[in-house]
């Protein structure tokens, strides 16, 4: 779909069976013929099919990248880091807890585990050499020699470091004062299950703190995200309570508002793009990169809009010609997509005529479907 972005109306339009450089110009040619004046400055996004289309059809056209379209390609990307982030460092950290409570029950019932494989996560690993010490400790014979073991290794340095030594402490001494458990040749069989549950109610705690860390990260993404200008108080308030959290965050968030306010900035005044190289890791999601070299290879027609007072002083500064119109797309989408559908040709004309007041042409690959 053509829109003219001054006017605010629709110029022509073309049902295609998908978005390539042939059908872009088979538009684009047909559009040609309609418009009584030259096209001397276009809207596109990022496609590289659809600038191909405009090149052969409009060689010497002046092109503008879509603002938000820019935004958008930058603000996916970040999001498929996050979401790569969340999982490496959260979700696969709460795995691993979880599986370290499946390997201390198939042990505790005599069954067989895969314990070449190591733990990913230093603290689980840490947890499982206690866990290991601390059944060692169980193994001996003498009730007595069993208690003199566990509280010689509970007093030990490696002990003190682990994280759940307070929660399993606090669950190790209920065991005798509730029930007044003692170290004998029967009160070990009901003591031992008990240590093992009071293991795992420890590592269950250290989980949930991961659990709620992932809650909340989930809702700071889109916070660090938030273009400046339309948050509210109460977005910043948590966004400054969320970052605490993730500190590391701050480096996202200080370069995403420097790229925002780049489209405020006059050209004097702005910087080039290549800051963002500064989002890019070893290891950050193929999106993100794709993103941040799209942009600054574009960097040029993604800013063309500040240059449009000097081109073409008759124009007003407009906010429409900085940006793809795309609800009239939405729009036929939405009609093909319908149940009714469009079936016969004089089905799509009719439809097509009650929604739009602009010539619309059908391509032969889609005419030779119906």
């Amino acid at each position: 779909m053509a829109t003219d972005s001054l006017k605010k109306k629709q110029i022509a339009g073309a049902l295609v069976t998908g978005e390539s450089e042939e059908k872009t110009a088979f538009l684009l040619r047909e559009l040609k013929k309609w418009l009584p004046n030259p096209v001397n400055f276009m809207t596109i996004d990022f496609s590289t099919r659809l600038e191909a289309g405009v090149n052969e059809v409009f060689p010497d056209v002046i092109l503008q990248k879509c603002v938000f379209h820019a935004i958008q390609l930058l603000t996916r990307g970040l999001i498929k880091e996050f979401t790569k982030i969340k999982k490496e460092h959260l979700l696969d950290h709460i795995e691993e807890w979880k599986l370290l409570r499946r390997h201390t029950l198939s042990l505790e019932k005599n069954e067989q585990i895969n314990v070449k494989s190591l733990f990913k996560f230093d603290d689980v690993e840490f947890s499982w050499q206690i866990y290991s010490k601390m059944r060692k400790c169980l193994f001996r014979k003498d009730p007595i020699q069993i208690k003199q073991e566990l509280q010689s290794f509970f007093s030990s340095s490696q002990f003190n470091k682990w994280n759940g030594k307070r929660m399993f402490l606090s669950k190790y001494h209920e065991i005798f004062k509730k029930k007044n458990f003692k170290y004998s040749v029967k009160g070990i069989t009901y003591i031992f299950p008990k240590i093992y549950k009071a293991f795992r109610a420890a590592i269950r705690e250290i989980r949930k703190e991961l659990e709620e860390a992932k809650s909340h990260f989930s809702k700071v993404k889109y916070l660090v995200l938030m273009n400046p200008i339309n948050m509210k108080s109460h977005h910043r308030t948590k966004l400054r309570k969320f970052l605490k959290e993730f500190p590391w965050l701050r480096s996202y968030r200080y370069l995403l508002v420097k790229y925002y306010y780049q489209f405020r900035l006059s050209p004097e005044k702005r910087a080039p793009l290549t800051f963002l190289s500064q989002l890019i890791t070893d290891t950050s999601h193929p999106w993100l990169r794709s993103a941040v070299q799209t942009l600054i290879d574009n960097e040029e027609y993604v800013f063309r809009f500040q240059h449009v007072p000097e081109l073409f002083p008759k124009i007003k500064p407009s906010k429409f010609y900085k940006v793809v119109n795309e609800s009239w797309n939405k729009l036929l989408n939405q009609l093909y997509q319908t149940q009714c559908g469009m079936r016969t040709i004089e089905n799509i004309r009719m439809r097509i005529s009650n929604r739009l007041i602009c010539p619309t042409i059908i391509s032969l690959n889609l005419l030779e479907k119906i």
